[in-house]
């Protein structure tokens, strides 16, 4: 991993999954997800051109927000790599690289905006609620508007999240004290990439068409993600387990009435391998076979689930080695180990 040529600040930002509250979160409604240790790291560099759009209208958001600090800053861009993101190996050779639904976009925008406030003398462990309101701000007019904004905070904040945006209005971001507690969360993909605003616009699609039925099959996904917060708080374990399977189940049906394909034949099977040794599987985001979780509650279930997803060879499905990342958005600094831990 580069860490750095000129001397420049370096920072990282890690990806995402979604554990409940998909969809329901662009209505309002609670979700809850987990920052991953797949990370982007960016480095402002002078006279460097914009690596994509996104980065381009981030590091533009961040300057004009610094007003003097930004205007002395020497003319450049961030210089972002997202390859941690990628999955190799795995695609036909026709396809190549086939990036992961992490939320790498949302950790190139928080990179972004993260290098350029420290390149400008502004330590992003002081300025953390400002670098998720430029990255968000920026990540959201990338996507035209799209998406809820979640993804940029698992990027900012790390840890697990409940994330809410009332009526549109600004992002209400709390830390979930204690985690997970001793539920094991596995994460998988089906090796199939998805585009999450394509699965959004078709459900918005859906949604201005038969806005009744809409409201009603979201709201089994909403109930869902607001018992699994109440479970956690609580630390019963059994009734997170059944929420998590409450809100596949809601998601599966909301998808079958807007034909988006949330809930794919393979993720279908790990769902159903999961119930049977008393877990949980879901897919996690807009869905469409790319990534999916589950949870257990004892360590053997989770990986008695990892050994028969693994051997289930028609389903194509492949667990993910990956941990949750309590660092957020931060300056790597040399011989400073990151914060995560097993999931």
């Amino acid at each position: 991993m580069r860490t750095t040529t000129k001397g420049n600040p370096v920072v990282a930002a890690p990806g995402k999954v979604f554990l409940v509250g998909e969809y329901a979160v662009l209505e309002g409604g609670t979700s809850v997800l987990a920052s991953v240790n797949r990370v982007a790291v960016g480095e402002f560099i002078p006279e460097l051109d914009p690596g994509s759009p996104l980065v381009a209208q981030a590091v533009k958001a961040a300057l004009a927000a610094l007003g003097d600090k930004g205007r002395a800053l020497p003319a450049g861009s961030v210089w972002i790599d997202t390859s941690a993101f990628a999955a190799t190996g795995d695609a036909p050779k026709s396809v190549g690289v086939r990036k992961l639904g992490l939320g790498s976009s949302a950790a190139t925008a928080a990179c972004a905006v993260g290098a350029v406030l420290e390149m400008a003398g502004l330590p992003i462990t002081a300025h953390r609620d400002l670098a998720y309101s430029l990255a968000e701000s920026a990540h959201r007019a990338w996507q035209d508007g799209a998406g809820s904004g979640a993804d940029v905070a698992a990027a900012v904040y790390g840890g697990l999240l409940q994330f809410t945006r009332p009526s549109g209005d600004t992002p209400v971001v709390r830390n979930i004290s204690g985690g997970l507690g001793a539920l094991q969360l596995m994460v998988f993909s089906s090796r199939t990439a998805v585009s999450t605003t394509n699965q959004i616009r078709t459900m918005r699609a859906f949604a201005e068409r038969e806005p009744e039925r809409y409201a009603g099959l979201l709201a089994p996904v909403r109930e869902a993600a607001e018992r699994f917060v109440e479970s956690l708080a609580s630390r019963n374990a059994r009734e997170t387990i059944a929420a998590t399977r409450a809100s596949g189940g809601a998601l599966l049906m909301l998808g079958d009435a807007a034909s988006v394909p949330i809930v794919t034949p393979p993720f279908a099977r790990a769902s159903a391998i999961a119930a049977e040794l008393g877990g949980a599987a879901k897919p996690s985001g807009a869905g469409g076979g790319d990534i999916g979780i589950a949870l257990f509650a004892d360590l053997a279930a989770a990986q008695t689930f990892a050994e028969r997803v693994s051997g289930e060879r028609d389903a194509g499905l492949q667990i993910l080695d990956l941990k949750i990342d309590d660092n957020g958005l931060h300056r790597r600094d040399a011989g400073i180990a990151t914060r995560e831990h097993n999931v």
